[in-house]
């Protein structure tokens, strides 16, 4: 009986060994309603519309279908379609074998941030119709792009963007990681404004203080050499970029360099004057007044309409618009002053001054002059009669109506009463009338005679004149505000230094020899597409002016 009971013990064991063992399988996601695991990649396409690749923590693949009103999420908040990334962690939820959510987790790969934590900094190095390129602190570029949504501020104040210069430092701020889209813009410092160009001959250098002592001081104005002093020591801040044969010559060997010519570029620190910028003559001086040709970067040089062909290289200090700017900023047709260091056909350019200016600062700009007599003007508009509008420093003339925009942050400037006036004040007024009426010629009314400045076609500043102008005899003027006084005889009046005409007949700006001295009495002056008071200029603010002769129509501050 014993061996009969081990027998029947053992086939029951062996039965037991032999049975196929039955495993749970996990449920599928579309009968569970949920899946969860790793985001391999989304999709949209216009056959089967969005579709999500999610990987389960089993390691199966599904490629689920996206409900049309299907919900995303990133660490609980919101996010659209396109903001999810590849290998963040998801937990879906499925109806009718659609996802109808899908909340993914930023631990493994950020995919989302809050707003504007991502951030850059750097200097502009060009300026595109919709983008920014940036040097950042490392020296490499790369490019951003402006949405008119983004947001620019300097010193607090919200600026447009076609205030912005190359050369500005700038600080960026993005809302997503991996966007290029600028949110927020900040103007940390301008582009370094150059109060002067000098030469001098380096008799010491005191690296203990940063000082250099320079000799038979020349400052550049005015187009010629002109003496600025006998010794002078300069304060130049630490790190100072002095120049030799387009390489930086290490402060460890500067006193190696006396008695050499330098050129320097000064700017105001704290309001002190420092040295920013220099460069070492290596040969002999040679000075052009000309138009640039061709630029040709592969080789790093320019030919001149003279047929003159001159190197750039890193020491070449370029200044625009009375800024530092990279040598990159030359352009072909502009209108140079070039000092030159060499002899012979071998000339590289230590110092290009360009002298174009223009009433936008780049081609983010829009803005347009026009001037004429008022035709009509209703609630939100006004129609200009035979008007003129500047284009390139020239007035072009129009025999056709011309219709423009304003709103109430428009400003309006009445020439005849030297008083700002309202925009229910402008619509009201009799400056547009029918000079065919009784009453308009019983009061000897007349349209008046209008200066506009726009932005596209809305009316940013309007500055109103009972005469009409003749526009044939005028100039176009560009300088540096030397000097500002409220002359008793006169009223206001600039004195223009570093200035400039632009000739109609050469079609290039003419540097003048001598200060210039400019009525703005009746001219209607613009800063950042405001009006202001001749009161509220500043020495060394930069100017277009359109004047004739002594008396100036319209000033624009640069």
């Amino acid at each position: 009986m014993r061996i009969v009971r081990r027998i029947m013990l053992m086939v029951a064991v062996a039965v037991l060994i032999c049975a196929p063992q039955v495993v749970a399988a996990e449920p599928s996601p579309f009968v569970q309603g949920f899946i969860e695991g790793y985001l391999l990649k989304i999709n949209t396409t216009e056959d089967t519309g969005r579709t999500a690749e999610i990987e389960t923590y089993s390691g199966e693949r599904f490629v689920l279908t996206v409900h049309p009103q299907a919900q995303f999420l990133i660490d609980n908040r919101l996010v659209q379609w396109n903001e999810l990334r590849s290998g963040m962690e998801v937990y879906g939820t499925i109806q009718g074998r659609q996802l109808k959510s899908l909340e993914a987790y930023s631990t493994a790969q950020l995919g989302f941030i809050d707003p504007g934590t991502k951030v850059r900094k750097g200097v502009i190095t060009n300026i595109g119709s919709d983008s920014l390129q940036v040097r950042g602190g490392d020296g490499t570029e790369a490019t951003y792009q402006l949405y008119p949504s983004t947001i620019i501020l300097s010193q607090g104040k919200s600026l447009s963007a076609d205030t912005l210069y190359t050369g500005d430092r700038v600080k960026l701020f993005f809302d997503d990681i991996n966007s290029s889209v600028i949110s927020r813009l900040e103007v940390q410092g301008s582009s370094i404004q150059v109060k002067d160009v000098y030469r001098g001959q380096m008799t010491s250098v005191d690296a203990y203080s940063n000082r250099l002592i320079i000799d038979d001081l020349e400052r550049f104005y005015n187009g010629s050499w002109q003496t600025a002093g006998a010794d002078y020591a300069w304060n130049y801040t630490r790190g100072l970029p002095l120049y030799y044969g387009g390489q930086i010559v290490p402060e460890r060997n500067w006193p190696y360099y006396r008695g050499k010519t330098l050129y320097l570029i000064s700017k105001n620190l704290l309001g002190r004057e420092t040295i920013d910028r220099a460069v070492i003559k290596g040969q002999y001086e040679s000075g052009y007044s000309d138009k640039i040709e061709t630029v040709n970067w592969f080789a790093d040089s320019i030919e001149l309409a003279s047929h003159r062909n001159l190197r750039l290289n890193e020491g070449t200090i370029v200044i625009k618009n009375g800024r530092l700017q990279d040598r990159f900023a030359v352009s072909p047709g502009d209108d140079v002053y070039i000092i030159a260091d060499g002899s012979g056909t071998s000339l590289t350019a230590n110092l290009i001054y360009i002298y174009n200016e223009d009433i936008n600062r780049s081609v983010l700009g829009q803005h347009f002059l026009y001037c004429g007599i008022l035709d009509q003007i209703f609630e939100d508009r006004v129609w200009l009669d035979r008007y003129y509008m500047l284009n390139q420093h020239e007035w072009e003339r129009y025999s056709r109506d011309k219709e423009l925009f304003y709103d109430l942050d428009s400003d309006f400037y009445n020439l005849e009463t030297k008083s700002m006036i309202s925009a229910a004040e402008l619509y009201a007024g009799d400056y547009a009338v029918d000079e065919s009426e009784d009453r308009a010629r019983d009061l000897d009314l007349q349209n008046w005679y209008a200066w506009i400045y726009t932005d596209g076609d809305r009316i940013a500043a309007m500055a109103v004149q009972k005469e009409a102008e003749t526009v044939s005899g005028q100039r176009i003027t560009t300088g540096r505000a030397v000097n500002i006084q409220d002359d008793s005889m006169v009223g206001w009046t600039v004195l223009l230094g570093d200035s400039r005409d632009w000739s109609s007949r050469r079609e290039a700006w003419v540097p003048k020899s001598a200060d210039v001295r400019i009525n703005l009495a009746k001219a209607m002056i613009i800063r950042n597409g405001e009006i202001i008071g001749a009161e509220e200029l500043k020495p060394a603010d930069r100017l277009y002016i359109v004047r004739d002769d002594f008396r100036a129509q319209v000033v624009i501050v640069q």
